[in-house]
């Protein structure tokens, strides 16, 4: 005699809960659900992430003898620059970096991305600009970048000496109280590439010496310079590296020779996020419909509307709990919305699955029943495996920080409306889909006379 394995079950498989016999409540619970997820989205909004809003990403290194964790760290930013903008600083997230070179190993790296772009307030550069065009000239214009770094164009009136017009500018921005700045010339950007251009060339020529070529990088570094000091210009660019030196500055006060210093520093405009956050809410559609043609394929017309409104219902409920609970949306979280309607559509084929095997097991049954009877025996298995991924989201939410919690906080929000979905919407709206066609089927007119009538 066989031993029969008892295996673990939540639900009975044979249990008769009339679920498609509830659906007017289920529908009523999405529409009031869907309803509030809209009116949040369009009232209130996303609190949006760097991504998507704008920010600044800076690599800072220090020495491996410097007792640096990531979370001193971010409070160390935070409050360098809640200082320096007289105001909360927002989002401010830092990661630990490795690069990976062989070179780099006695260094430690973080990277740090904040949504301040700018210390420069509007006020300042517009007392810059006027004091500019006093000094060079009332057909001075002078441009400041609408977005990202702090930059200022600048085209004077006719060619001025480039030294000269340097020390003007650097002093002017001084005084105003930006002393770390950067100044180019559109003389000097040519010589830049053709310095580059040579040094590419001479690092080819073989039989070179790294001190050959080290000498020779200097020589015409130093040709560059003596070439600026007789040339004149009429277009200058003006860097404020304000961002970048209140934090170097607050960070070595602290840590002293330990902080190597800021070895990249990047910008991402709001024009750019924004063109991130309409191409990541374009992937959730393409996926959308790509999981909807599969569902054609492999099932039938009929159950592809119930799939793809229990879809856009998980979707639009994730985001609207983003929206509600004023959540940072960023990158990872349309990761997170991917990921839940990859488990929300796996636990949909299930019970699909499980329909049509019941309808060519059981003919003549009537479909209410089938599809009852399809639900109550994934149940088990469907919530399970709900809940197991409820348990890793829950843990990454609790104990996790920075974006890893948004991610885990959509994915609990996920896993809670995917289950709901997969078994009190798909179901019920191929059921009426079943029925609208089999009575279009039934009442098809049998002769010419009929199809008149």
């Amino acid at each position: 005699m066989q031993q029969q394995h008892k295996h673990f079950t939540l639900f009975n498989p044979d249990a008769n809960f009339d679920f498609v016999g509830r659906r007017r409540f289920f529908y009523a619970l999405t529409g009031i659900g869907m309803l509030v997820s809209l009116v949040s989205l369009s009232t209130i909004g996303f609190n949006k992430g760097i991504d998507f809003k704008g920010g600044t990403k800076l690599i800072v290194s220090f020495t491996n003898e410097a007792q640096v964790t990531r979370v001193g760290l971010r409070a160390d930013m935070e409050k360098a620059l809640t200082a320096a903008l007289g105001h909360e600083a927002g989002q401010v997230e830092v990661q630990e970096f490795d690069t990976g070179s062989g070179g780099s190993r006695d260094r430690q790296h973080f990277v740090v991305v904040t949504e301040v772009t700018s210390l420069v307030a509007k006020t300042a550069k517009e007392t810059l600009k006027k004091q500019i065009v006093t000094a060079f000239g009332p057909n001075t214009m002078v441009n400041w970048a609408v977005e990202g770094e702090d930059r200022a164009d600048i085209q004077l009136a006719e060619k001025k000496p480039i030294p000269a017009t340097y020390e003007t500018l650097k002093k002017m921005f001084a005084d105003a109280g930006f002393p770390q700045v950067t100044a180019s010339s559109g003389v000097e950007q040519v010589l830049d590439n053709e310095l580059y251009r040579q040094l590419e060339m001479s690092q080819t020529e073989e039989k070179k010496t790294q001190t050959q070529l080290a000498t020779e990088e200097k020589n015409l570094r130093a040709a560059k310079v003596q070439k600026l000091q007789t040339e004149n210009d009429m277009n200058y660019t003006v860097v404020v590296q304000e961002f970048r030196s209140k934090l170097e500055n607050t960070v070595r006060e602290k840590y002293g020779k330990a902080f190597i210093g800021v070895e990249s520093s990047t910008s991402v405009s709001p024009s750019v996020a924004g063109d991130m956050l309409a191409q990541g809410l374009v992937a959730i559609l393409y996926s959308l419909i790509g999981i909807v043609l599969y569902i054609v394929l492999r099932f039938d017309v009929r159950y592809a509307p119930g799939a793809f409104i229990a879809l856009a219902h998980d979707v639009l409920l994730v985001i609207g709990a983003f929206s509600l609970a004023q959540v940072k949306f960023s990158m990872p979280v349309i990761a997170a919305v991917l990921t839940v309607a990859g488990y929300s559509i796996t636990d949909t084929i299930v019970v699909f699955d499980r329909i049509r095997e019941n309808q060519k097991q059981f003919p003549g049954v009537p479909i209410e029943t089938v599809i009852n009877a399809a639900i109550n025996s994934t149940m088990s298995r469907t919530v399970l495996t709900s809940l197991t991924t409820m348990l890793v989201s829950g843990a990454i939410f609790l104990f996790g920080g920075g974006l890893i919690r948004d991610f885990a906080f959509a994915m609990v929000i996920g896993v809670i409306v995917g289950t709901f979905s997969s078994i009190c919407i798909a179901s019920p709206i191929y059921l009426f889909l079943h029925h609208r066609m089999e009575k279009k089927a039934s009442v098809k007119p049998s002769s010419p006379a009929a199809a008149r009538a």
